[in-house]
């Protein structure tokens, strides 16, 4: 017994030590709806490349994002909304801000609904409640069921702050994530809704906006969004602290890859090259 005691220890200790068995460092990440989706793809990539980093990664809105770096509950913030960073966190906050992709919010109606464009104003009165009926669009009658997302998402500050809605109709619904808004949308045909890019797909209808410069009116496309024609371009951006953290400043620097890039632009949005 007392030759064979010696050699398990050794073997339990080479085994407890075994770079492999796990990451040796974890990065959080928390924050907008709109980029988990391509954020999951990219982390599993990064992985593959640098096994000794895990991320775990985080929805709840842009603005949860932005807190948890505030109070150091995430290593890396994700906001689909330029926030300012001095008047949300004070000056000497030391947070880094970088722009990787670039989206659109689309505005979607149910595939039945027949109505093709609405203006800026058509819009507003529409979430504030004093336009209620498709009826007095032009469209068929019923009563308007605005979705709109909650108050910690970017994607809802962006089109509320572009759209100068002060505030909401009293028959909105509020949606935590941007796939409970499609499923509204499919399922109701006098739904209205607004998503991020990414997340556009069939069964709804999207719908053109007014130009900024009331020129016509835009769909949004890849192509419109690479011409700034669209009105809801976005950019999608991570924060972090100004700091020595090796993992994180790794995972900035893979951001910038083309094998990320390539990532993003799968999801049909705009790498910031």
């Amino acid at each position: 017994m007392k030759s064979v005691l010696p050699f398990f220890a050794l073997v339990l200790t080479i085994w407890g030590c075994n770079p492999e068995k796990s990451p040796n460092q974890k990065l959080k990440l928390k924050g907008s709806e709109s980029m988990h989706s391509v954020f999951m793809d990219l982390k599993e990539n990064f992985e593959k490349s640098q096994p000794h980093i895990q991320l775990e990664i985080e929805g709840g809105g842009s603005r949860t994002g932005l807190e948890a770096i505030k109070e150091n509950q995430a290593d890396i913030g994700l906001s689909s909304f330029a926030f300012d960073l001095e008047r949300e966190l004070g000056t000497n906050h030391g947070i880094l801000e970088k722009t990787v992709a670039f989206d659109g919010i689309v505005l979607i109606t149910n595939e039945h609904n027949p109505l093709d464009s609405l203006t800026d104003d058509q819009i507003e009165r529409i979430y504030e409640g004093s336009i209620y009926d498709w009826g007095q669009l032009g469209g068929n009658p019923g009563n308007i069921i605005p979705i709109t997302r909650d108050e910690n998402s970017g994607t809802q500050r962006f089109f509320t702050d572009h759209f100068a809605i002060e505030k909401l109709s009293s028959t909105a619904v509020v949606s935590d994530e941007n796939k409970d808004i499609l499923n509204r949308v499919q399922g109701n045909i006098n739904a209205i809704g607004f998503i991020g890019f990414a997340y556009f797909t069939q069964g709804v209808h999207e719908l053109k906006l007014a130009t900024e410069d009331s020129n016509g009116y835009r769909s949004p496309t890849k192509r419109n969004l690479q011409n700034n024609s669209y009105p809801l371009k976005r950019g999608l951006r991570v924060y972090y602290r100004n700091s020595n953290n090796e993992a994180v400043n790794q995972f900035i620097h893979y951001l910038e890859t083309t094998e990320a890039q390539t990532i993003i632009e799968s999801y049909g949005l705009i790498a910031n090259h």
